[in-house]
């Protein structure tokens, strides 16, 4: 009995030791869809607030543009996400998801303020991910990258433009 316990271990030893092992660059580029999926995810929310409730018209034009380029980007993200072996939720995280809760109860000049805020903050690391992973190992992650950075900079000069209209 015991010859057979020693033989089954062996054998999983060996078939451990033969699978391939995910290597750094697939766990960064799995990191990085992940970050990238979750950002767009939070983007797209609080920018549907904004957008339907924003009186401000820059702000309202700019959230729908976001929210519109968001939810084209969620599809994409999940294809990359399985091409590079990851499982993304389309689920935020805690902290995440109070900042939307937050943000859904505020109206007038305090939504196109706090809306501008936040997605200055979030386009801004972002773009830092973005540039990051221009330069992965991954040539998926690299092209994706590479495809939004243009796009995702011009969001941040435009939300930095409507911040410093409605900044205190």
């Amino acid at each position: 009995m015991a010859l057979i316990g020693r033989r089954a271990a062996l054998v999983a030893l060996v078939l451990l030791a033969v699978q391939p092992a995910r290597s750094r660059a697939d766990d960064d580029a799995g990191r990085f869809v992940e970050e990238a999926h979750a950002s767009a995810l939070f983007q797209e929310r609080i920018s549907r607030v904004a957008a339907a409730k924003a009186t401000r018209p820059g702000i309202k034009a700019l959230a729908a543009r976001v929210r519109d380029f968001r939810s084209a980007q969620l599809p994409t993200l999940g294809r990359l996400a399985a091409a590079v072996g990851i499982e993304v939720r389309d689920t935020l995280d805690l902290e995440l998801r109070s900042i939307v809760e937050n943000i859904e109860p505020l109206d007038y000049l305090a939504l196109s303020r706090r809306y501008a805020e936040v997605e200055a903050q979030a386009l801004d690391k972002e773009i830092a991910a973005y540039e990051g992973a221009a330069r992965s190992n991954s040539q998926q992650v690299r092209d994706y990258a590479a495809a939004h950075l243009e796009s995702l900079r011009g969001f941040g000069k435009e939300v930095r433009d409507e911040l410093a209209a409605v900044g205190p």
